[in-house]
């Protein structure tokens, strides 16, 4: 069923050089079992809050919008990845480059995606409570250079109470990352979950709005001298199963209840008001094999470009093995390049590979450690890899059942082990960072 691991390799090189939609070969979907419709919350604590029933409108929202002061297909420039310019057509990050040119040679992650030419940036969610241990902090920042905070961005931990915000815990890590000389992922402005009980309680497109604007304004406002690049809108489709197969439709939630589609234009609206320099994303899970909420989410995304929509990229979860999907190397790239023709940048935000349950073999986690980093590699519209987590013992997937890590199982999903020790992992993710 899978693609030995040189085969794999060699079609995603050959994708990113050329591919058209939906070429490559590789897994499309996954082999793990289905859960509930939540998909891959990145909640430390576990579980997602779905459901499954409510409208199946298409794709994009029903209502044509006028971009905001940058153009929404505004190339992958700027600060992220070097020689582009800001807002800058579809010229891509490296400023039109066809291909990435690996370092020599390098002693961590963070120094060859820097010395890439054009750089790419290598990210790692950061906790709270990580920063409270000391070889935590020091693997995070010898390694890394871009940081997303894992919990503390999201609704519930910023604006507990209607218009009352909370930023202390978010700053601590924000100002963590900055005296470490790392950018920062503001993670995220829309969600469905982690939401608190007066937001997920809101009825009326008429309310919903104004929460929408007041967050949006409030948080971006806060950290914008800190923040240039913002999950703006986070897993607003979904399928019948968590692996990206099955009917798919925009999430039922208490946005779209109230807006519809539309909330997802509106959002990217307000963000692009609030700050016309930051560079705004949209973010899902099981969109990295060639499936059918990768389609979906094309279309989706499609259609905003087209309408002016103020977007400048799509990040790409990665959360391979139970309950999402799995993804090789020639999907993959096959589906970054896709969404880069569009003129957007693309990113690998969440990356983490599960091994419980049996369902992915750890020479399978291995190759497609390998093989989805140098599909990401090769493309230079690829601005950023981000793992979702530092160390195996504080991976959120050990505390959630539906990624099978029962009775205290580890995940054994990440780069280091629970020593922070270097995992074989770490090796293959830093040869194919250097072309090998």
């Amino acid at each position: 069923m899978r693609s030995a691991p040189l085969t794999l390799l060699l079609s995603a090189f050959l994708c990113a050089l050329g591919c058209s939609d939906g070429d490559g070969g590789g897994e499309a979907g996954g082999a793990g079992p289905t859960s509930g419709p939540g998909g891959s919350t990145t909640s430390g604590s576990g579980g997602t809050s779905a459901t499954t029933g409510g409208t199946t409108s298409g794709p994009g929202g029903t209502t044509s919008t006028t971009a905001g002061p940058t153009s929404g297909s505004g190339g992958a420039g700027g600060d992220m990845a070097g020689s582009g310019g800001m807002g800058g057509g579809g010229s891509g990050g490296s400023g039109g480059a066809d291909a990435r040119i690996p370092a020599a040679s390098a002693s961590s992650l963070k120094e060859a995606g820097s010395k890439a030419n054009p750089p790419i940036l290598i990210g790692a969610a950061i906790s709270g409570s990580g920063l409270n241990d000391a070889n935590y902090k020091r693997v995070a920042a010898a390694e890394h250079d871009y940081v997303t905070a894992e919990n503390e961005m999201k609704w519930d931990a910023l604006e507990p109470q209607p218009g009352s915000f909370n930023y202390g815990a978010a700053d601590n890590i924000v100002n963590w990352a900055t005296s470490n000389g790392m950018k920062v992922k503001g993670h995220t402005l829309v969600w469905h979950n982690q939401l608190p009980g007066w937001a997920n309680s809101l009825s009326g497109s008429t309310a919903v709005e104004q929460a929408i604007r007041r967050h949006i304004e409030n948080v971006m406002g806060h950290f914008k001298s800190k923040i240039k690049h913002w999950d703006v809108v986070n897993e607003a489709v979904i399928t019948d199963s968590d692996t990206g197969v099955g009917n798919p439709r925009m999430r039922p939630s208490v946005f779209f209840n109230a807006m519809g589609a539309n909330f997802i234009d509106f959002a990217f609206q307000t963000a692009r008001a609030q700050d016309p320099e930051a560079k705004l994303y949209y973010n899902d899970y099981s969109i990295d094999a060639l499936n059918d909420k990768a389609d979906y989410v094309y279309e989706m995304i499609k259609g905003m470009v087209d309408r002016g929509v103020p977007i400048d990229g799509v990040g790409f979860q990665m959360h391979i093995g139970p309950p999402n999907n799995e993804a090789g190397g020639a999907d993959v790239a096959a589906n970054l390049k896709r969404f880069s023709d569009l003129g957007l940048e693309v990113l690998i935000s969440e990356m983490d590979i599960n091994r419980c349950g049996g369902v992915v073999t750890a020479e399978e986690q291995l190759t497609y450690y390998h093989d989805i980093v140098a599909a990401c590699f090769s493309l230079p519209k690829c601005v950023a890899i981000t793992f979702w987590g530092i160390n195996d013992g504080r991976s959120w997937l050990n505390s959630w059942q539906g990624a099978l890590c029962n009775n205290g199982q580890s995940s054994q999903s990440l780069l280091f082990n629970d020593q922070y020790q270097k995992k074989e992992t770490y090796n293959k993710v830093l040869d194919a960072l250097l072309g090998r």
